[in-house]
């Protein structure tokens, strides 16, 4: 087999595998928050997840631990989305952060449910990497305020307009995030 070919091989194996994740992944979370709707976090086994997922408890255990593994890893890539996409904007970034919530509204009070609450406002707090120690507390502030406003609107079951609660929001916190913005290194 010439270098061209193996490489190629190679290649489309890692594509593959990469896929073949993105599937068993993609299929426990679906099956996890199908069962949170009617059940607690601590009833569900992996034995069940795998059968409702319809995947081999050799691909849960290649991607996760626990059954609560599942659950943060979908929080830490909707968190990655949000951050990603932020900026000194205080609008726009109540506006991204709302929307991505707002577009997880289902999800949200099932994770509150299992008891993922503080790992939300963990992966929130994620922001705080490397950010200078004179300004932690102001962003450690700031990341309880989005928390918490996720969770107060989380109670309300979404009920309130995402462009009206980013407006009021972005009244009430630009103080905050201007001086957030001061303290971040920069994204270079």
């Amino acid at each position: 087999m010439s270098v061209k070919n193996r490489e190629k091989r190679i290649e489309n194996l890692q594509r593959s595998n990469k896929e073949s994740h993105r599937l068993i992944v993609d299929s426990l979370r679906q099956a996890l928050y199908t069962m949170l709707k009617t059940r607690d976090i601590d009833s569900i086994k992996v034995v069940d997840l795998v059968k409702a997922a319809g995947v081999s408890r050799g691909g849960f255990y290649r991607n996760f631990y626990l059954v609560t593994d599942v659950l943060k890893d979908d929080i830490r890539v909707i968190a990655d989305d949000v951050r990603r996409v932020s900026g000194a904007d205080v609008s726009a970034n109540w506006q991204i952060i709302l929307n991505t919530v707002y577009r997880h509204r289902e999800k949200i009070p099932l994770l509150l449910k299992a008891g993922m609450g503080m790992e939300i406002l963990r992966q929130i707090n994620r922001s705080i990497d490397g950010v200078n120690e004179e300004y932690r507390l102001r962003l450690t502030a700031w990341n309880g305020v989005i928390f918490n406003c996720i969770l107060w609107w989380a109670e309300r079951n979404f009920a309130d307009d995402p462009e009206a609660l980013s407006r009021q929001l972005t009244e009430i916190t630009e103080p905050l995030l201007t001086v957030q913005q001061t303290a971040l290194p920069s994204r270079e």
